[in-house]
């Protein structure tokens, strides 16, 4: 009888480390699981669109006609005067004729909305509309509008510039979406444009 009973502890004893194994062996796979898992996801995160220098416009500007507020905001048009371009595919001229409709909003970002041309060293016409923002706090915008030199680091200026170029060797901005980034000098805004890839 105290054999058979040494048997069965034994056996349940042996039982008992089974199912505690088994536990530390699930909560093993579990964890190679979830790391595995993390690793893929790693893995899987999409790689970003890289970007293609195309130029840098020197855009000449007009002081603003301060149309003032309106339902959608402080409106504001400041005519494009002139200016020049130049990247590693193309250069000219900014023509004169142009105009950015601005409306300052009430949180004090300007949306903007450039509408002009430019004239291509090889004298081929192609037109832009470029939509974007500008977020600076009051003081800043203040100094930007007194015409003082502010640094690009004290606030957001982007957008993004669609071109509408003729057929032949500048038809290829017809197809591809551009951004750029806006820098308001003392004498010009300069615009930065890159296509993205």
């Amino acid at each position: 009888m105290k054999h058979l009973l040494n048997y069965k502890e034994n056996k349940i004893c042996a039982n008992l480390r089974f199912q505690r194994n088994l536990r530390h062996l699930r909560s093993i796979i579990c964890i190679v699981f979830c790391l595995l898992n993390m690793n893929s996801f790693a893995q899987s995160t999409p790689e970003a669109p890289s970007l293609e220098f195309v130029c840098e416009l020197k855009v000449k500007l007009k002081p603003p006609y301060v149309v003032g507020d309106t339902p959608h905001g402080m409106r504001r048009i400041i005519p494009i005067i002139g200016g020049s371009f130049e990247g590693p595919k193309m250069k000219g001229e900014i023509l004169d004729g142009g105009a950015d409709w601005q409306i300052v909003r009430k949180d004090g970002v300007a949306e903007l909305e450039a509408h002009y041309q430019i004239k291509t060293d090889d004298g081929v016409i192609i037109y832009i509309k470029n939509t974007g923002l500008r977020v600076a706090t009051p003081e800043v915008a203040a100094r930007i509008g007194r015409g003082e030199a502010v640094s690009p680091s004290e606030y957001y200026f982007r957008a993004i510039p669609k071109f509408e170029a003729p057929q032949g060797k500048y038809e290829w901005m017809n197809n591809a979406i551009f951004i750029c980034k806006g820098i308001r000098n003392p004498d010009n805004v300069a615009i930065q444009v890159w296509k993205v890839n």
